[in-house]
């Protein structure tokens, strides 16, 4: 992140939202209840075609990149890789996990979606998983316009996130649906109270929504899957300068 000075109504992206990832407690906890998951971040890079020994000419962007499991894995793969989240904490957590590998493919950086300035070369894919959900619908369009301007022609996004495709009319029966549902499933480590902060103080849209956003911001849908309705992965393609 550079010292550019931001207008008085700019919306602060390095302020938590939701839970707290600044205390240490809970970065080790997310980590270990499902901030590392080997075998799903290969099957990605895969889908994704980052191939072993692809070397220092594939540049990767990881925004929200949480205790860093993913950009380690596109890192051991010979990817260039820029690990960027809001949170210090989560930051020196990857970073030492990083340095524990050998790894020093990686440049981490502390700062959000709207005020990342990208330093390196024009990416070939960016990512990010579970974090833009974290900016209301307008800073997602923003944030959306930005990473559009960090690709390079035909460069490609991936992400993952809460996203709900029940109807609207069904808001309420879909919502608690989604809380009664994961607070009752194993091995994620969150409570009710943490997937009702999610729905009540985040800003997870409905798939409608969001995917008119990645649209109007010059990008294509190549996929997306839904096999979920609190879930979707998208994978765009970059299709003109913003």
């Amino acid at each position: 992140m550079t010292g550019t000075r931001r207008p008085d109504w700019h919306y602060d992206d390095l302020r938590q939202v939701g839970l707290d990832f600044e205390d240490e407690a809970a970065v080790a906890a997310y980590d270990r209840n499902q901030g590392t998951a080997a075998a799903e971040d290969e099957a990605l890079l895969d889908r994704l075609g980052v191939r072993a020994g692809v070397g220092p000419g594939l540049v990767l962007i990881d925004l929200g990149t949480g205790t860093g499991s993913f950009p380690r894995a596109a890192a051991r793969r010979g990817a260039q890789t820029w690990a960027v989240d809001v949170s210090a904490a989560m930051l020196a957590h990857a970073e030492t996990r990083a340095r524990a590998e050998g790894l020093t493919g990686i440049a981490f950086r502390r700062a959000g979606f709207l005020t990342y300035d990208h330093d390196g070369p024009p990416a070939d894919l960016v990512t990010t998983k579970f974090a833009l959900h974290h900016l209301p619908d307008f800073w997602k369009a923003a944030a959306l316009v930005r990473i559009n301007r960090m690709l390079k022609p035909g460069g490609r996004l991936f992400l993952r996130d809460v996203v709900f495709s029940f109807e609207a009319r069904d808001y309420a029966a879909g919502a608690e649906s989604w809380i009664s549902r994961m607070s009752q499933a194993e091995g994620h480590g969150f409570t009710r109270a943490d997937f009702a902060t999610h729905v009540r103080d985040e800003h997870s849209t409905f798939a409608w929504i969001l995917e008119g956003l990645i649209e109007r911001t010059g990008f294509r849908i190549v996929s997306a899957e839904k096999e979920d309705p609190a879930y979707a992965d998208y994978l765009c393609v970059k299709q003109g300068e913003l």
